[in-house]
């Protein structure tokens, strides 16, 4: 029996707020995983609910003790000695009402307010937009660390995507990580917000890539998340051949995943900090913010050199692709 949407919105909420029981929260999981609609959702209130966040405010230190001193000291003090103290003599000017203001005076209070709103509102802004880029940037370090990782073992190759076959989506190498356990608490595919997916195994993907292909596709593009991964490129011989470690330091290894393509791809930055520009893992371990969607050589890290969000065509071709791109 399909979930109501009132039923469906109490369990995203309950999932934000981690107030599900064990059933309730793998169902929520489940419909979140086969609906990307819903993933989005997920985000946007999970992103919107996060602003409420607050530090708690701690009391002032000894507080308890020194109130109850003071009410000591007072009751031992004479307490029929009371201080008056005199009355200020009446204002000749009328009490404060909406009566007495002016045109004038809120022609001049609305030019305040909208002069404050104007300073104050784009540092707020500014500020929420600078911590996500951070969020992301630090989340990725952590990724690279375990992509890393993955390549020690695995004679300096990093998770592999293949020409066809249950590993020829982007967003495999999330699995690839998590089968070897390398994937480190907390992070997550998911630039910033930390939603909680069902992550599918290989044999899950085996199973959707021979019986349903659009599934497949749909599980794949949620699993790549908020990022984009190397493709690889097609080498000499004609064959795919992915990302390595012993390829330098300077390579685009994962990034904030590029506009949606269809075809040839569509221009333009990541959608995912407002087409401001993308964060960008590369080989080496550091990621930084860039501008601009093409690399110092004037490669573009979304499309190849043909204009398509597949593998490049030589082993200068760096191309990184969504969670459902494929080589």
């Amino acid at each position: 029996m399909p979930e109501s949407h009132e039923s469906v919105e109490h369990l995203l909420v309950g999932l934000v707020f981690n107030c599900l029981d064990d059933a309730e929260r793998l169902r929520a999981l489940a419909l979140v995983a086969a609906d990307p609609s819903l993933a989005r959702q997920l985000g946007q209130l999970t992103m919107a609910l996060g602003n409420l966040e607050r530090e708690p405010i701690l009391p002032p230190a000894n507080l308890a003790q020194r109130t109850i001193a003071k009410v000591t000291r007072a009751r031992e003090a004479d307490s029929a000695t009371i201080i008056r103290i005199p009355k200020a003599p009446p204002s000749a000017r009328p009490a404060w009402n909406w009566a007495t203001w002016r045109l004038a005076d809120l022609v001049v209070a609305a030019g305040v307010m909208m002069v404050a709103g104007m300073v104050a509102f784009p540092a707020i802004r500014q500020a929420w937009v600078r911590q996500r880029e951070v969020a992301c940037q630090n989340n990725m370090r952590g990724l690279g660390v375990a992509m890393n990782d993955y390549a020690s073992r695995h004679n300096n190759q990093y998770p592999q995507i293949t020409s066809r076959g249950s590993s020829s989506a982007a967003g495999t190498y999330m699995v690839s990580l998590i089968e070897k356990g390398l994937l480190p608490d907390g992070h997550h595919p998911v630039c910033a917000d930390p939603i909680p997916l069902a992550q599918p195994n290989r044999s899950d993907l085996e199973r959707l890539y021979r019986n349903d292909l659009e599934r497949f596709n749909r599980t794949v593009r949620a699993v790549g998340g908020s990022y984009g991964y190397s493709l690889g490129h097609i080498n000499a011989r004609g064959q795919l051949e992915g990302p390595r470690r012993d390829q330098g330091d300077n390579h685009p290894l994962l990034a904030d995943k590029g506009p949606r393509t269809v075809g040839t791809g569509a221009q333009g930055n990541s959608p995912n900090h407002g087409g401001r520009g993308q964060n960008v893992l590369f080989s080496g371990g550091n990621v930084s913010f860039q501008t601009t969607r093409k690399t110092p050589d004037g490669d573009d890290i979304y499309l190849n050199n043909h204009g398509l969000p597949r593998a490049g065509i030589s082993s200068s071709d760096r191309v990184l692709g969504a969670g459902d791109d494929h080589p």
